[in-house]
């Protein structure tokens, strides 16, 4: 939390009249309960502190967010993993979770120049939009199980990945037609959601 902006802010800045500052973490913050009182619809914008960038949008990455749009600033590695296609060294968890109920877009680039003081790392000013009709995913929880353990070892083959948390792995590949022997980095959104159907559907 950032207190000496927020006393900024409170003290010293004439702001609009329609401008509210509250001091608060993000990671403890209740967002739907914010919408509420906001009343939809409602864009969250933000230059995320890139510490806690990748937990707080791991979180905000949920089906059913109550955002029309997510504006954020942070570390282009993040940008990339969160933009990341299968198949690719950036892609991962957040990819996966991104692409499954987001679209996302890069809207602006920012070099280490254009920052004082000078940062250690780049910048992407990225969106994030809901996606209208994303795939069905019975049980979240389920899902967040499936994707982690794929991802887990990035290198063993999804059957082995996966049978550790789910032993029954092999019967639902192969009732999917998913290769047991393809790597998790492989699977696009749409199959990590199959393959979690599929689990939560027998009790996982």
């Amino acid at each position: 939390m950032d207190r000496g902006l927020f006393a900024l802010l409170a003290s010293e800045v004439e702001l609009p009249a329609s401008v509210e500052v509250r001091l608060a973490d993000a990671l403890e913050a209740d967002f739907p309960a914010l919408v509420r009182e906001l009343r939809p619809p409602v864009v969250l914008v933000g230059n995320l502190p890139y510490s806690i960038a990748g937990r707080l949008l791991g979180e905000l990455l949920v089906p059913d967010t109550p955002f029309r749009r997510i504006g954020c600033m942070v570390q282009r590695e993040l940008a990339d993993r969160l933009l990341a296609e299968p198949g690719g060294d950036d892609y991962g968890t957040l990819s996966v979770y991104a692409r499954l109920w987001f679209s996302g877009e890069r809207l602006l680039e920012l070099s280490r120049e254009e920052f004082s003081p000078r940062p250690k790392v780049r910048s992407t000013f990225l969106a994030l939009t809901p996606r209208a009709t994303p795939p069905r995913v019975a049980d979240v929880a389920v899902l967040r199980r499936v994707v982690r353990a794929a991802f887990g070892q990035r290198r063993k083959q999804l059957r082995g990945a996966l049978e550790s948390e789910f032993p029954h792995a092999a019967d639902a590949l192969a009732s999917l037609g998913i290769d047991p022997r393809r790597r998790g980095e492989t699977l696009d959104e749409s199959e990590f959601a199959a393959l979690a159907n599929a689990f939560a559907l027998a009790g996982a």
